[in-house]
């Protein structure tokens, strides 16, 4: 029979992390799943590594490396599963994920409909010993989520997606894509018609300790690449289904760190219109234009901001 989930694992050189990914799937109190570890051309051990797992439930699949999206979208054509769960070979689920997961497919709405889009809130670890979680707030029902995602901070991360199989043939990860992945893939969902529910409890323990090659930090490390543009080429795409304030809210967050070191007068003024447009407040002002000139900066005063008003693991009541 064919698993509930099958769990999509894009690799590559993580192979002195990926083992903690999996074991924190073996952990899983719900067994029903399969596990696809996809290795997008990796140079480092991650072959024999994957080549040591014994268990039934695990496959693995290697291809020339092509980025992360073609390497997920491998994984989806390979799911026997009814629904797909992502997973990032850095990051680690908490033991009850599939099970919260499962009670809440089980559940329909007025309507008789179950949830074909899920994610959760996510416990973010900054390599400090001291945690906070996110997004502050769920989508709502009929919110746009263009509005969700870039006026109230909403944060869709990919390791917390699970979505029904049967959207595979139409909504694709965008192999053009590399920074902002996560968004394009809920976003192209939602226009489909997938509506993203929240899990009432964080159950996806999200690396975000800083790292060359994490692609969440591409602006921090790079600047303007290729691989951050394409994010935004993508998303002016999207301009016409965005509010006023949904287009100011991104292009303040995500657009003036790109414009900061090309041309900062245009990245300043992208920032501020943000604030004209009431998403970014003064103090959020501040801390956007920290970012865009001194990202290196801006990551240590986060990191000791952390430390001092984050919470130990055990405080957290999960």
């Amino acid at each position: 029979m064919s698993p509930l989930f099958s769990i999509v694992i894009p690799t590559y050189n993580r192979a002195d992390t990926m083992m903690d990914t999996l074991a924190s799937c073996w952990k899983q109190t719900c067994t029903d799943f399969e596990v696809i570890l996809v290795d997008d051309g990796s140079t480092d051990n991650t072959r024999a590594v994957a080549e040591s797992v014994e268990h039934k439930a695990f496959r693995y699949i290697y291809q020339d490396n092509a980025g992360p999206a073609a390497a997920r979208n491998t994984g989806l054509d390979a799911a026997k599963g009814r629904y797909i769960a992502y997973l990032d070979s850095d990051d680690v689920w908490l033991p009850d994920h599939l099970t919260h997961a499962k009670a809440a497919l089980d559940t329909t709405d007025n309507h008789g409909s179950a949830p074909d889009f899920l994610y959760t809130q996510i416990i973010v670890d900054r390599g400090v010993d001291r945690y906070w979680i996110k997004p502050a707030t769920a989508m709502q029902t009929n919110e746009s989520i263009f509005d969700y995602l870039y006026v109230r901070g909403g944060f869709i991360q990919t390791s917390t997606m699970i979505v029904a199989t049967q959207y595979r043939e139409t909504v694709r990860w965008d192999e053009t894509v590399t920074f902002g992945d996560n968004d394009q893939y809920a976003i192209d969902l939602w226009k489909a018609g997938a509506i993203p529910r929240m899990l009432d409890t964080p159950q996806t323990l999200y690396a975000d300790a800083i790292s060359a090659d994490a692609l969440s930090q591409l602006p921090v490390f790079s600047g303007n690449t290729e691989k951050h543009t394409n994010f935004l080429n993508w998303m002016e795409a999207q301009r016409s289904l965005m509010s006023e304030q949904a287009w100011h809210g991104f292009t303040g967050h995500f657009k003036s760190v790109a414009l900061a070191r090309t041309a900062p007068m245009d990245s300043v003024k992208l920032v501020w219109r943000s604030h004209r447009a009431g998403v970014i407040g003064l103090p959020g002002v501040a801390r956007q234009l920290l970012q865009n000139f001194a990202p290196r900066l801006y990551r240590r005063v986060v990191d000791q901001y952390v430390r001092f008003r984050g919470k130990p693991m055990a405080s957290l009541n999960l």
